[in-house]
């Protein structure tokens, strides 16, 4: 059964995101990511949703309290922790 999240937040600059989010791939797969899909909104298109699929919720419970995440989200212009949604698929 695949896990997914769902995640909406505000950046400064979407290309600047974007770099970081692209980098950190290796580090998502590692995880335990299996994909995720990149929405872009908002007026300025500054507003992003993520939906990852993960091979269990406790892996992306994990990467989402890495360490290293604080500094990555504040690399990338993230102007507030996202709203997650978390889930299996039934």
């Amino acid at each position: 059964m695949a896990a997914y999240t769902i995640a909406t937040h505000p950046v400064k600059d979407f290309e600047t995101w974007k770099a970081i989010f692209d980098g950190g791939l290796e580090m998502r797969q590692s995880a335990g990511e299996l994909s995720a899909i990149v929405i872009r909104g908002g007026d300025a298109g500054n507003q992003v949703t993520v939906i990852n699929t993960w091979t269990s919720l406790e892996d992306a419970n994990a990467m989402l309290n890495n360490p290293e995440m604080k500094p990555m989200f504040e690399a990338a212009g993230v102007l507030e922790f996202p709203t997650i949604i978390m889930g299996n698929s039934v």
